[in-house]
């Protein structure tokens, strides 16, 4: 049997919340709820480098659970592990014919939390690609907000090109973009072409929701690609459209940093800051 690994994780720093972790065994993942104050800070700490020895044994060569959750017992003092079969949520929109699981994508970098610049198996050779994925059940929600807005654009030249959807032990938690080759972050000269690009958006009937320099791309040949559509939504009220391309002259000026999130062109990565593997 292969030692586990921990793939992903959401922890509270002083254990005074719950606390959650993926780890990937015998090419299964499991999900690992270690309760409110089952360990304490220091201890939390050392999970990422130590959790086989932290926890208590888990029979991770089983097929019976997928979940466990730890609590440490008021009067023995020891951790315990409940197990369980459970029935996790997946992004119900399945509409491209594609359909990858996620153990055969390989992360070459990771760029947000829930995105990452990788690599996946094909019939002819590995394709570099950009993931995005939820990790647990909460993050399941946005996915399905984006797939379904990347199925209305479909076609539309406004988005990078939808790959395929991407699924873990069959139910589905993400989806598989094209890495947009050459791109570059949108600036401030960019500003009227962004404004086309949005008005074609704002077309189908939405507004964007996070206008911000990094949401837009640009393409050697000069075309506009948008991407990150977690809080796109639909809109009839021109004012509001009106008011995001209003908006557009500020976010190409900002040079903070904000809003770098997804920059599937190597422009920046935010791993040792984040919450979360």
């Amino acid at each position: 049997m292969e030692l586990p690994q921990l793939i992903s994780m959401e922890v509270s720093r002083n254990g005074r919340c719950d606390c959650y972790y993926r780890i990937l065994a015998n090419r299964s993942v499991r999900y690992i709820t270690v309760k409110a104050g089952a360990l304490n800070a220091e201890v939390l700490d050392d999970m990422p480098l130590d959790f086989q020895s932290i926890l208590p044994p888990l029979p991770y060569n089983e097929y019976t659970w997928n979940s466990a959750c730890i609590t440490r017992d008021s009067s023995s003092g020891q951790l315990e592990a409940t197990l369980s079969l459970a029935e996790l949520p997946g992004v119900e929109t399945i509409w491209h014919p594609h359909i990858i699981d996620s153990l055969d994508i390989e992360r070459t970098k990771r760029l947000t939390l829930l995105a990452q610049e990788c690599k996946y198996r094909t019939e002819s050779s590995p394709k570099i690609a950009v993931a995005k994925m939820a990790r647990f059940h909460w993050e399941v929600q946005y996915m399905e907000a984006e797939t379904r807005m990347y199925q209305v654009l479909e076609g539309q030249g406004i988005a990078p090109e939808f790959l395929g959807h991407v699924h873990e032990a069959g139910r589905v938690i993400g989806f598989l973009l094209e890495k947009v080759v050459d791109g570059r972050n949108a600036e401030s000269p960019d500003l009227e072409i962004c404004k086309a690009t949005l008005r074609r958006f704002h077309a189908l009937g939405f507004v964007h929701g996070d206008c911000n320099k990094y949401n837009f791309i640009i393409r050697p040949d000069g075309r506009v690609v948008l991407i990150d559509f977690d809080h796109s939504k639909p809109c009839t009220d021109p004012a509001l459209m009106e008011a995001e391309i209003a908006s557009l002259e500020e976010q190409l000026a900002e040079i903070t940093g904000r809003g770098g999130g997804l920059m599937p062109f190597g422009e920046g990565d935010i791993d040792g800051e984040e919450p979360g593997i």
